[in-house]
């Protein structure tokens, strides 16, 4: 799902590897940014800091469209929604005087990914009665890079997801719909860590012989939404889900003349409970209030096995806690209205409380001996927010806003032993993050022309950062530092004619956070007998300034479509301290710049049939996003077919 947004400003997909993606929005990924599915939020205290694989878990096929607002919107969405909100939303129900029905094939053929992909999907209606079921299944190979890489060894695996919703028409105002998602991903192999890595403008190459993961995740939903029936509740929705994630990684390492296997992973169950309203009863304008509430339950495990001797050990934990409980509750309040100047205001405040309950966690996970004792830790704030909109004439409109984030520190962050590109050890003495965004921007349409404007800046309280325990070192310390990201954005399209269009697109971003350097003589701040200095740096994969232009050619009269894109990234040499230890990732210098070519043609033959083909990096350029652990795809040729029976 990841790479569906990638183009837009300010946001970059990096890609750990091939399944396992993860956007940066307004130079924030990870747990900074909130995932929806309809609405139910996915995003839980076990997902790793920074970018991490779990937004590849959400399939694609059998949705409508996708909703993305960058920035800042912790009122309605959640605190912790700083850099965005990414909402993947399926068709809406409709109820048909006459059974209806109708069935969806996809089929899908890529070459530098050696993939295929198939999706079958189904809807039906009737006047009372509404339901919809998709399923794909997805195999990729080692996915081939530009001219001089290659194919990029041990890259490939397999997944597959199905979605289901049944809805009911309780009555011409209301309706009830019981939802369900089910994602597998196999054996998705993590190549930068393994002797299969790149070496790549001087990569290092990984030591494993081998790292793979599993990921299993259910989602179960029952909402009620209601519209139009006055009173203080003239609108709203009740929703009650069951989110459950379990993870699973296995891989090899050589530790003499032995091999050792170890596998780790997690189950988390997030029960969540959703009620929002809106009324325009009130005064003159819209206010919307309501209540979340998330409880999740959280288990670990791990063990090795020595192939020479074959012992098994158990570990004491997985990545994170063996036992622990997250708990969220929160509620919100918004009023938008309309002045006599004619400025819309949209005024908000939301109240958050995060409960961890941390039952069992060790210093060690592999030693017993390391339990720390049970602890409970409790974090809340209330944030605000305001938006301010004005339409000056027909062709002019304003935006602007400044917006409150605040996020508790995850069960990852306080009890984390895990190894990905860094060694995490516990720690409960870290506290919550804040952050406000003010955001100013311009739109405007003026016959062929549209083009739109935005500047932000983030001023960053106490983010927790990763710093390098000694230098070069993967091991790494958590501590609080205070930044800032800010950053520009551009959107300007043509309409040459009617069946021309061109649109370019521009994002530029700067940002840096206190870290702490290893500097054992002369560091000013004590921590495990070792010192360090505290330093302003660059925030974590900085994304690098980067434009896009697309040009479109779309007839009326005719079944053809074609399209032309161009994009150029340039050179991402602002670097973290922990970056810059990533050198399996990120090369010594920062990740060079690179242009991107690509033609899309598309051919419907009739009103339920379309054949598409693309053909990707056209110069079979060798590049990467930065801080991914995988190349792109070399000159791709894909394939696509839908058919509607």
């Amino acid at each position: 799902m990841p790479e569906a947004i990638s183009g837009i400003p300010s946001v970059m997909v990096q890609k750990t590897a091939l399944g396992q993606s993860s956007p940066y929005i307004r130079g924030l990924t990870g747990y900074h940014n909130v995932l929806l599915v309809d609405g139910i939020r996915l995003n839980h205290s076990a997902m790793r800091s920074g970018p991490n694989q779990y937004w590849s878990t959400v399939e694609l096929f059998g949705s409508d469209q996708i909703e993305v607002l960058r920035g800042t919107h912790g009122t309605i969405y959640g605190s912790d929604a700083v850099g965005g909100v990414v909402n993947l939303l399926p068709n809406s129900p409709w109820f048909t005087s006459e059974i209806y029905h109708s069935i969806w094939l996809l089929g899908r053929l890529s070459s530098a990914e050696r993939s295929w992909s198939t999706g079958l999907s189904g809807e039906a209606s009737s006047p009372e009665w509404y339901a919809e079921v998709s399923h794909a299944e997805r195999s990729f190979g080692d996915l081939e890079g530009g001219d001089k890489l290659g194919v990029q060894k041990n890259t490939g695996y397999d997944t597959r997801g199905t979605q289901i919703r049944v809805s009911r028409k309780v009555s011409d105002y209301a309706h009830l719909t019981l939802g369900f998602q089910h994602t597998f991903m196999d054996d998705v192999p993590r190549t930068h860590k393994t002797i299969d890595g790149l070496n790549w403008e001087g990569l290092s190459i990984g030591n494993e012989i081998w790292r793979h993961l599993d990921q299993t995740r259910n989602l179960y939903y029952a909402k009620f939404d209601w519209s139009d029936v006055g009173g203080w509740a003239e609108a709203g929705q009740i929703s009650l889900s069951l989110h459950q994630h379990e993870q699973e990684r296995n891989r090899r390492k050589k530790k003499g003349d032995d091999f050792i296997d170890d596998l780790q992973g997690f189950q988390l169950d997030d029960f969540g409970i959703s009620a929002r309203f809106e009324t325009e009863e009130i005064f003159t304008g819209k206010f919307s209030y309501g209540l979340d509430f998330h409880f999740e339950d959280l288990s670990s495990f791990g063990s090795d096995y020595n192939n020479s001797s074959n012992i098994k050990r158990i570990y004491a934990q997985g990545p994170l806690a063996a036992g622990a409980n997250y708990d969220r509750y929160s509620g919100y309040l918004q009023y938008s209205y309309e002045t006599d100047a004619g400025w819309s205001v949209q005024p908000g405040i939301r109240y958050s409380l995060v409960r961890a309950n941390l039952k069992n966690f060790y210093q060690n996970n592999t030693d017993t001996s390391t339990r720390f004792a049970q602890e409970v830790k409790s974090y809340d704030e209330v944030i605000g927010s305001i938006r301010l909109t004005k339409q000056i004439n027909d062709e002019l409109f304003l935006f602007g806003g400044l917006s409150q984030g605040f996020r508790a520190p995850s069960l990852y962050d306080l009890t984390s032993t895990d190894e990905t590109s860094a060694v995490e050890k516990p720690d409960t003495k870290l506290d919550p993050e804040d952050f406000i965004q003010a955001e100013v921007g311009v739109r405007s349409q003026t016959g062929s022309l549209d083009w739109q404007t935005a500047y932000y800046f983030t001023w960053i309280k106490d983010m927790i950062v990763r710093s390098p325990v000694e230098s070069g070192k993967s091991d790494v310390l958590k501590s609080n530092g205070d930044g800032y990201i800010q950053g520009l954005e551009i959107e300007l399209g043509y309409q040459w004619t009617p069946s021309w269009r061109s649109e370019i697109t521009f994002s530029w971003m700067d940002g840096e956070v206190e870290q702490l350097l290893d500097d054992n003589t002369s560091g000013t701040v004590a921590i495990n007998g070792r010192n360090y200095l505290p330093v302003d740096r660059s925030t974590t994969r900085l994304m690098p300034m980067q434009s896009r232009l697309v040009t479109i050619y779309d007839p009326l009269s005719i079944p053809w479509q074609g399209e032309f894109s161009v994009l150029a990234v340039d050179k991402a040499d602002d670097l973290s301290l922990k970056d810059e230890t990533d050198r399996t990732r990120i090369p010594l210098h920062g990740t060079p710049s690179y242009v991107i070519y690509g033609l899309k043609g598309a051919y419907k033959w009739d009103e339920n049939s379309l054949l598409t083909l693309v053909v990707e990096n056209l110069t079979d350029e060798d590049y990467r996003v930065h801080g991914s652990g995988v190349n792109g795809a070399g000159r791709n040729f894909i394939i696509s077919f839908q058919k509607q029976f």
